[in-house]
């Protein structure tokens, strides 16, 4: 494995720190997430060091894909969630395709307040054509929700994994017409969890993390209505590239060597409570997927004064 590198946006110089103030003071916190597609294919060896090695980059919150193996699963576990000195939490659904989904985080920064999967998609054939399987899983949604103990805000992960090979070199759809149908039954479902959360579940700050296996490069341009530019932007949700800048490399290296791909995202609703400050993507795994890590102020109670931030 190579050394473990960072590769810097142009906005990632911004070195947040946590918000001094009295015990009636706002206040306000830095929240770095961080998503990752281990790889089915690694070994459970490589999968968990590239786990480890991700936790040590220094994440809050760390969202993955591709861990249904049970082996992986439970070395994480058993070495990072269930030991005396561990000062991580988690949600590692039993079930191996809910289980490919695991959502870490920091035991110290969030309290668990609930956690979940929601079935999107059932059990499909998408035919010989293209990454993957022929007959895809079903598609979950797995969802923690967390108490910010710096600010006492309400934060939710809902981590996923779309159906891959959907998108032409132009940006918009390809002609893999059962994948695609797929694909906007996910996404259908993922604008139905997150209007969920808001009508009916208390609402709180929203992340969507996951592997959605369409390039932001090119959908940004073309917008198709399915792929998540234009989809989730009808949410009022954007990708951190959106705000913090397309990083030179990407987060996928292809057999052929290419890695300029952003398939990986984090994605959430600006407004004056989430400010994106900075993202990198790390380097140096034995997955053919990098880490994007974004960082993002929590703005409490009180940190707006005339419209100006104060925390």
């Amino acid at each position: 494995m190579g050394a473990l590198a960072f590769s810097l946006s142009p906005a990632a110089d911004a070195q947040p720190s946590r918000a001094a103030a009295g015990p009636n003071q706002p206040v306000a916190s830095t929240v770095r997430i961080a998503t990752f597609n281990t790889a089915a294919m690694s070994s459970t060896r490589e999968g968990f060091s590239d786990v480890k090695n991700l936790l040590a980059a220094g994440p809050d919150i760390v969202a993955l894909q591709e861990m249904s193996s049970w082996k992986k699963r439970e070395k994480v576990r058993i070495q990072l969630l269930d030991c005396e000195t561990c000062q991580w939490d988690g949600w590692i659904p039993v079930p191996a395709v809910q289980g490919g989904l695991p959502i870490l985080w920091r035991s110290d920064k969030f309290t668990m307040l609930g956690r979940d999967w929601i079935q999107v998609a059932p059990e499909t054939y998408v035919g010989p054509k293209g990454a993957g399987p022929s007959k895809m899983n079903a598609k979950f949604i797995v969802r923690v929700r967390l108490r910010d103990n710096t600010t006492g805000r309400t934060i939710w992960i809902l981590n996923t994994h779309f159906v891959p090979t959907v998108q032409a070199s132009h940006g918009g759809r390809n002609s893999n017409r059962k994948r695609i149908q797929l694909y906007q039954k996910h996404m259908v479902g993922l604008q139905s969890v997150i209007d969920r959360i808001a009508n009916d579940e208390g609402g709180g700050l929203v992340f969507v993390t996951g592997d959605f296996n369409v390039n932001y490069r090119k959908d940004k341009i073309r917008q198709d209505p399915v792929f998540p530019y234009a989809a989730l932007g009808a949410k009022k949700f954007r990708a951190s590239y959106n705000k913090l800048g397309e990083p030179g490399t990407g987060t996928h290296v292809l057999r052929n060597g290419f890695d300029k791909r952003l398939i990986d995202y984090v994605h959430y609703k600006p407004t004056r409570r989430v400010i994106a400050l900075g993202q990198r993507i790390v380097t140096g795994m034995n997955s053919d997927h990098r880490p994007l890590v974004v960082d993002f102020k929590v703005t409490g109670k009180g940190c707006y004064e005339r419209g100006q931030l104060i925390c």
